[in-house]
């Protein structure tokens, strides 16, 4: 197994909770903030997950994970670094949102484009690295 995997995931989870806690420290829940055509809004998301599921999420994830780590040590799928690359991103992203889940019940979301539900760099790494992951699967 590469470090394409664990570096992207890391590296994704950091960039994740850094931009998290930014909008946590400088806007209240609901205030937001206009960048051109971009605004960055304060958004509490709960989901359903009641706190007696976050330890399910949890469990899935982590097998989730384990299930991907052998799926690349089988040697037959996400061979391509780039693949694994893209893997270790929608982990890490994954991973962003869980611990938001765990540590404040809610995931934070701030970008809003308008046109679209308010979604943070989490969810973003999350779609494209799974996109390109399947896009690179062999």
């Amino acid at each position: 197994m590469s470090w394409e995997l664990f570096f992207f995931a890391g590296l994704v989870f950091l960039a994740d909770q850094v931009c998290k806690l930014f909008v946590v420290r400088r806007l209240a829940v609901g205030q937001s903030v206009q960048l051109g055509w971009l605004k960055i809004r304060h958004v509490l998301s709960a989901g359903w997950s009641p706190h007696f599921l976050r330890i399910g999420l949890l469990l899935l994830w982590g097998l989730f994970f384990a299930g991907i780590i052998l799926a690349i040590d089988s040697g037959y799928f996400f061979q391509h670094p780039a693949a694994q690359a893209a893997l270790g991103a929608a982990l890490g992203g994954a991973a962003g949102n869980l611990y938001d889940r765990f540590r404040r019940g809610a995931v934070i979301d701030f970008v809003d484009v308008g046109c679209w539900p308010v979604f943070n760099i989490a969810d973003v790494a999350i779609t494209l690295g799974a996109i390109t992951s399947l896009w690179l699967i062999r």
